[in-house]
């Protein structure tokens, strides 16, 4: 076997091009990592077949068992050669390694292999200051993302939330949600959250995981798409009907979102805070008539005609009492 690979790789250079294609057929079939370097010749072949098998060989065993030829790789202005590079830097298994030819690719001309430099870089924790700040400032998007995902400096994440891209500054508020910020810094991020829909939209289930103090303030006065959203947003998030972020949500005045939330839940603890909203001023007949529409189904049930006769007795409302009258079987 091993004299049949040398052999192979010694046909690399033949002449009759028939023999260079079926030793290169054989050479990949058996796996013959130590062949890569040997394919350098096919780097700069006339024939596009060649030069991608060379860009194969590197990507399949450079990695591993040789890793300074991508070095040389980088090195060259070949965008191919840059695309392989990068496409292999998270398999290198020397981190420092893996570092110095992402930075030989950040002036590459190709943007998706500067980003993954970048993204090495940054996931590896290899960036140094003066490069993080570089990539802040970057004329690509993603790259000021990657940067913005690992800045903990609260004023330019806040200057990031006026990024011209909504993905750097929901990177940058995504952030900013998690910190523990003074009044004028929060106020800011609020100000920003309220001006911006892609912010918003980040901001609610991120604040809703972390019971965040300013949660019932993106609850409020909103439209009937962004209503359905935070209602689905409760779902996603909130299971059990003593939760204490639905306590939170009605201390605020958000009683609205928390009945759309509760429609259609039949446990016990959500009977008692069906009953408690139902009898709440705050929540409009809207809400309450579907609240009991929904226990159409429970009819029977001795408590759901005790709530039907204490509605029908104590509502002034119209369509409650409609809704109750609906219900009440006696």
């Amino acid at each position: 076997m091993a004299a049949s690979i040398q052999s192979a790789i010694a046909k690399l250079k033949h002449k009759d091009v028939r023999q260079r294609r079926r030793a290169v057929r054989i050479l990949f079939d058996s796996d013959a990592y130590e062949s890569v370097e040997a394919f350098s010749i096919y780097l700069d072949d006339d024939d596009v077949w060649f030069r991608n098998k060379a860009i194969e060989a590197y990507r399949r065993w450079a990695p591993k068992h040789a890793p300074h030829l991508l070095e040389e790789l980088a090195n060259r202005s070949d965008i191919d050669g840059h695309r392989c590079v990068a496409a292999v830097l998270d398999a290198i298994p020397d981190s420092k390694q893996a570092a110095t030819l992402s930075r030989l690719l950040l002036d590459s001309s190709d943007d998706v292999v500067v980003r993954r430099a970048v993204n090495q870089l940054i996931s590896a924790k290899e960036a140094t200051n003066t490069e993080l700040q570089r990539f802040q400032s970057s004329e690509d998007h993603v790259v000021r993302s990657y940067a913005t995902a690992v800045n903990s400096q609260v004023s330019e994440l806040l200057q990031s939330l006026q990024d011209a891209h909504p993905d750097v500054r929901r990177q940058a508020a995504s952030s900013l949600l998690k910190m523990e910020l003074n009044d004028v810094d929060s106020n800011a991020l609020q100000s920003a959250i309220e001006h911006d829909d892609a912010l918003w939209k980040l901001a609610v289930p991120i604040a809703l995981e972390h019971k965040h103090p300013h949660l019932a303030n993106l609850m409020l006065r909103k439209n009937k798409s962004q209503r359905k959203f935070l209602v689905q947003s409760l779902k996603d998030a909130i299971s059990d009907a003593d939760d204490s972020r639905l306590r939170m949500l009605i201390d605020s005045n958000c009683t609205s979102i928390v009945a759309r939330w509760l429609v259609g839940r039949n446990d016990v603890k959500s009977d008692e805070l069906r009953h408690e909203l139902l009898f709440d001023q705050r929540v409009d007949s809207i809400d309450k008539s579907r609240l009991l529409e929904r226990l159409l189904h429970r009819q029977q049930e001795p408590a759901i005609q005790t709530l039907a006769k204490k509605l029908l007795d104590e509502s002034k409302d119209e369509l409650v009492l409609s809704a109750a009258q609906n219900l009440y079987t006696s």
